[in-house]
């Protein structure tokens, strides 16, 4: 199953997203890996500070994306879950993202900049359907939600593309971006409240997967 985490404009949280869920997979027993496209590698240096310890998580680095999709087919037939940390941009390396994805999370931030760069990437997700001649299933997940009047409006704004918003969010908390400077996810951390929506979240996504399973 590969899940690519993407989107068109940067600083939303891609990576973030991309190391959490790998580390609930991990810690429910499935052999998952991160396939790290963004020009950054944080999930690659993330993997790095992580202790031997700890559920694996391997990191793969592939930026330049020339063999992008024969390198994450074969590692889907090594792997359970795969998962792509996207780069934001509107290069061919985003479509070839989308085209790989069995299931596509979007995320994006609860603001009116994100709203307007989500059209240019809905543009090119239905540009990857005809490619692929048939359904991507697609998620907008909004993270460092916060619950005012513009979250909600942003919500009611993305049910109208077409594509479903997850019904769990990520808030804006420090415990993220302490977990990873020591190579953690928030569900082995110390903050219960990050831990439990990052576990709302997996849920999301696991009952996504028992749905595409049921298509195949």
């Amino acid at each position: 199953m590969i899940l690519s985490v993407t989107s068109l404009k940067g600083g939303v949280g891609k990576s973030t997203v991309a190391q959490n869920l790998a580390v609930c997979f991990a810690h429910s027993n499935y052999k998952v890996c991160i396939v790290d496209v963004d020009t950054n590698q944080s999930a690659l240096r993330w993997s790095g500070l992580r202790d031997e310890d700890m559920p694996a998580v391997p990191v793969f680095g592939l930026i330049d994306g020339i063999e992008l999709a024969k390198n994450v087919k074969q590692l889907n037939k090594d792997y359970e879950i795969v998962i792509i940390d996207g780069t934001p941009s509107l290069s061919q390396v985003t479509s070839k993202i989308i085209l790989l994805a069995d299931l596509l999370i979007i995320p994006i931030l609860p603001s009116g900049l994100d709203i307007w760069a989500t059209e240019k990437f809905i543009e090119r997700y239905q540009d990857a359907e005809s490619q692929k001649e048939e359904h991507i299933p697609a998620y907008f997940l909004i993270n460092q939600n916060q619950t005012t009047n513009l979250s909600r409006d942003v919500r009611d704004v993305l049910e109208q593309t077409g594509i479903p918003v997850w019904p769990s969010s990520l808030r804006n908390r420090i415990a993220y971006r302490e977990a990873v400077i020591k190579g953690l996810g928030v569900y082995e951390y110390k903050d219960d409240k990050a831990k439990a929506e990052i576990i709302a979240l997996f849920k999301d996504v696991k009952n996504a997967i028992k749905k595409i399973n049921k298509t195949r």
